[in-house]
C-alpha cells in the first residue's frame, strides 16, 4: 500500500508569500466557522485578535450558503460574513469553494500577488481535523501578471486567475457588498474599508488571457459540471481514450433502488460518448462504508457488481480516524508492461457525485459548484521505484487500491440530507455609522439606504425606531454590531447583526484606547501593519491602557516643563513626517485614518463606560498628557504637517490626497483644541 500523502493544512495555504502580508480575499464555501477562520485570518495577516480588533479593518470578505448561522460582525476581526442578498438565488445551494486573495509589500506597492484556492472543503475547524479534502493552489506574483513575454504554462494561469475572477464578479452580486463597492455616495470612512478590494480589482484587471483560451477553472453558473466535463478533458489532457475511471466523493446520491447509480454512470456514458473512455474500462468508486446512500442498496450493489464495477475504500494512515470528504475524477490508462499513468487527468471541486452537484445545472435545481479539470503527468499506478520520478497516485488522492469492498453488509445508506432553513438574507441597511456627539450618540443609516422600514436592537434589546432622519439615539458605548429587523416583523423575529462603521472608517472595531507617545510612534512606523500583530489572539479582555491621562478639569499632577513637552512633540512630529513621505499613493487614505485615529488617541478620548448620551454627572473627557502640557503655550504642532517637506512628491495642495489629510488634520486639531492657535513652523520662524 502506498503511504498516504499528508498536504499543507488548508489554513497554511493562507500564509503571505516571502516578505509580503495578506492585502485583501474573497473566500466562498457552503459553510465557515469562527475558529477556523480566525486561524486563516491571522495566518493571512500576521496579526493577532486585539491587533486586528483595533485596526476595524475587513481583511477577507466572507459568502456563505444562505442555510448558515452568521458569524457576527466582530467575532473575528478582519472577516465580514456576507449576507445573501434574496431568498431566491440563481442556485440551489451556494456549495463552490474558493478563494481569490490578494497579497503585497508593506513599503513597496508595485510587489503583490494574487493566489487562487479550489478547495474540495469547507472553511471550517472540521475540515482541517476531522475531514481528507484536497485543494489545488496557484500563485501568480505581479511580474508574472505584467509580463511582456510568457509561454505557454504562464498564459494558461492567466486564463485560469481570469476564469475565477469572472466567478468572483458574478457572485457577489448575490450577495451584500455594498460596504466594499465604491460608488459616488460612500464616505471616506466606508472607503477605507474598501480600498484594498478595490487594488485586489485592479490587479486582476491586469489579467490578460488569450481570447478563446479553456480554463481549467470551472464552474456551474451555466452549465453542469458533466456537460463541461468532455470539452474540457480533451482541451487540457488530450483526446485518448483511457481505460480506467476512479470516482470519489463524500456523498452519494440517494433514492435510487435499483440499476446502476444514477451519477457515475452518466459520467462515465459522457466520456464513452466523447471517446474519451473505453466502454469496457474499469470503473472504481471510492467510497466512506457508513455514508454510501444508494450505493448501499442491495439491487444497486449488485448492479454494480455485474457490471465489474470496484468500489474501495479511500487511504489512511494507520491509526487516521479521519472521514473523506474529498471529491473527485481520475482517469488514465493502464498499460500491462507499466507503472506510469498514461494520459491522465483529474477532477477536484466541490461537486459532490449527486445529481445537485454533477448532473443538474443551477437553472434546473442544481447547486453552484467550482472546481478544476486538469492533466495529470507524472503519476504512478503503485508506489515506483526509489528513483523513480513517478509520484504514487495514493500520494496525491486518497485511493486505497487494496481496500477492497466486496459484501454489502460493509456498507450502509447513511442519513439523508438535511432540511435546510434559510438563516442569513440582508437586510435594508448593510451597515449602520456611529455618530457621536456633545449631548447624545446616534447610529445612522449609510448614504444611499433606506431606515424607514427597520428597527434596531437598542444595549438593553429594546426595539429603536429612526428620528426620521435615519438616525437612531444610542445609549451607551460604541458597539461593533447591531441587531436589525424589518419593522413588520414581530418581537420574536429573528434579526440580523449588521457591523458598525465608527468615522475613522473602522469596522465592527474596539472603541480607542488612550495611548503614551511611544506607543504612538509605534503606530505610526508599522503601517500599514500594527505593532504586536503576532499576539495569539485570546485576549478578549485587552490588558488595560497605560494612565497617559488628565482630567481637564482635575488639578493635582504637574505638567511636564514646556521645553520637555516641545521636545516630546518634536519627537512625533518627526516620526510622522519620517513615515509619511514614504506612504505609497494607494493607502494614502489609509494613512490618513491612522493618522488621525493616532492623534486622537494621544488627545481627547471619553471615559470608557462614558460613551452614552452626556449626562450632568459624567466626567468631561480626559486629555492626554503631552496635548494638555501643549495648550498653555498655544501652539498648533500639527498644522507643519500640511507643508511640501512633510509631505511626499504625489501629494500637491488641492489635490484629493491633500484634501484626505487636511480633514484628518482639522479633526485632531479640534480634538486637542489647537486649531486657533499659531503653527509651530512660525514659532520657529519668529524666535529665528
Amino acid at each position: 500500500m502506498a503511504a498516504p500523502h499528508l498536504p499543507l493544512s488548508l489554513v497554511e495555504h493562507a500564509a503571505p508569500p516571502t516578505d509580503m502580508t495578506g492585502h485583501a480575499g474573497w473566500i466562498c464555501g457552503f459553510s465557515a466557522d469562527a475558529d477556523f477562520m480566525e486561524a486563516f485570518v491571522e495566518r493571512f495577516t500576521g496579526h493577532g485578535r486585539s491587533a486586528r480588533a483595533e485596526l476595524g479593518r475587513t481583511f477577507i470578505g466572507l459568502c456563505l450558503d444562505r442555510s448558515q448561522a452568521q458569524i457576527p460582525p466582530g467575532e473575528v476581526p478582519g472577516v465580514l460574513h456576507l449576507p445573501a442578498r434574496n431568498d431566491a438565488p440563481p442556485y440551489r445551494l451556494m456549495h463552490a469553494k474558493v478563494a481569490l486573495l490578494a497579497f503585497r509589500n508593506p513599503t513597496d506597492e508595485s510587489k503583490w500577488a494574487l493566489r487562487l484556492l479550489v478547495t474540495t472543503g469547507n472553511w471550517t475547524r472540521q475540515t482541517t481535523e476531522d475531514s481528507i479534502d484536497l485543494v489545488w493552489r496557484l500563485d501568480l506574483a505581479a511580474e508574472d501578471v505584467l509580463a511582456r513575454e510568457s509561454d505557454d504554462a504562464l498564459k494558461q494561469h492567466w486564463t485560469d486567475m481570469a476564469a475565477a475572477r469572472d466567478f468572483w464578479r458574478w457572485l457577489r452580486r448575490q450577495y451584500q457588498c455594498r460596504l466594499f463597492e465604491g460608488d459616488a455616495e460612500a464616505g471616506k470612512a466606508q472607503e477605507i474599508q474598501g480600498a484594498a478590494f478595490a487594488e485586489l480589482e485592479r490587479w486582476t484587471n491586469r489579467l490578460k488571457p488569450r481570447p478563446n483560451a479553456t480554463p481549467r477553472f470551472i464552474d456551474t453558473r451555466q452549465q453542469a459540471l458533466v456537460a463541461q466535463l468532455a470539452s474540457r478533458v480533451k482541451t487540457h489532457a488530450g483526446s485518448q481514450r483511457r481505460n480506467n475511471l476512479v470516482l470519489g466523493s463524500g456523498f452519494w446520491e440517494g433514492g435510487q433502488t435499483a440499476g446502476l447509480p444514477l451519477v457515475p454512470s452518466t459520467v462515465a456514458k459522457a466520456l464513452i460518448d466523447a471517446s474519451l473512455l473505453t466502454r469496457s474500462a474499469k470503473i472504481t468508486l471510492v467510497v466512506e462504508s457508513d455514508k454510501c446512500a444508494a450505493l448501499a442498496e442491495e439491487l444497486v450493489f449488485n448492479s454494480m457488481r455485474e457490471a465489474k464495477w470496484s468500489l474501495l475504500r479511500p487511504l489512511k494512515a494507520d491509526g487516521d480516524m479521519r472521514r473523506m470528504h474529498a471529491k473527485f475524477l481520475f482517469s488514465a490508462n493502464r498499460q500491462a508492461d507499466g507503472k506510469g499513468c498514461a494520459s491522465a487527468w483529474v477532477y477536484l471541486g466541490s461537486g459532490n457525485l449527486t445529481p445537485a452537484g454533477f448532473l443538474a445545472a443551477p437553472s434546473r435545481g442544481g447547486n453552484l459548484e467550482a472546481g478544476v479539470i486538469m492533466a495529470a503527468d507524472g503519476l504512478s499506478w503503485e508506489p515506483a521505484a526509489t528513483k523513480s520520478r513517478l509520484t504514487p497516485v495514493g500520494h496525491v488522492l486518497p485511493v486505497d487500491w487494496d481496500a477492497h469492498i466486496t459484501d454489502l453488509s460493509a456498507l450502509t445508506a447513511g442519513d439523508g440530507p438535511p432540511v435546510r432553513d434559510t438563516r442569513f438574507i440582508a437586510p435594508p441597511v448593510s451597515h449602520l455609522v456611529w455618530k457621536p456627539g456633545e449631548t447624545a450618540n446616534f447610529l445612522a443609516v449609510p448614504q444611499g439606504e433606506d431606515a424607514t422600514g427597520i428597527v434596531i436592537l437598542g444595549p438593553s434589546n429594546q426595539a429603536l425606531t429612526s428620528n426620521g432622519s435615519g438616525h437612531f439615539l444610542w445609549d451607551g458605548e460604541q458597539p461593533a454590531h447591531v441587531g436589525v429587523r424589518r419593522l413588520d416583523q414581530n418581537d420574536g423575529a429573528s434579526t440580523v447583526l449588521v457591523p458598525v462603521l465608527d468615522h475613522y472608517g473602522r469596522l465592527a472595531a474596539r472603541p480607542l484606547e488612550p495611548i503614551d507617545l511611544e506607543q504612538a510612534i509605534e503606530l505610526l512606523d508599522s503601517f500599514p501593519a500594527v505593532p504586536g500583530g503576532g499576539d495569539t489572539g485570546d485576549d478578549e479582555d485587552p490588558p488595560a491602557p497605560p494612565d497617559t491621562r488628565n482630567s481637564s478639569g482635575a488639578a493635582g499632577r504637574a505638567a511636564p516643563d514646556a521645553r520637555y513637552a516641545i521636545r516630546r512633540t518634536m519627537k512625533l512630529i518627526e516620526a510622522i513626517a519620517e513615515r509619511q513621505t514614504m506612504v505609497p499613493k494607494a493607502d494614502w487614505t489609509i494613512w490618513t485614518q491612522r493618522l488621525q485615529c493616532v492623534l486622537t488617541q494621544l488627545g481627547n478620548l471619553p471615559e470608557r463606560g462614558k460613551l452614552g448620551p452626556r449626562r450632568h454627572d459624567v466626567k468631561a473627557p480626559t486629555r492626554g498628557a503631552l496635548v494638555e502640557a501643549l495648550l498653555p503655550l498655544k501652539i498648533n504642532p500639527l498644522s507643519c504637517l500640511r507643508e511640501p517637506p512633510f509631505l511626499p512628491d504625489y501629494v500637491k495642495r488641492g489635490s484629493t490626497e491633500f484634501l484626505a489629510l487636511n480633514e484628518a488634520l482639522s479633526a485632531a486639531e479640534a480634538n486637542w483644541d489647537v486649531s486657533e492657535f499659531d503653527g509651530l513652523e512660525s514659532r520657529v520662524s519668529d524666535v529665528g
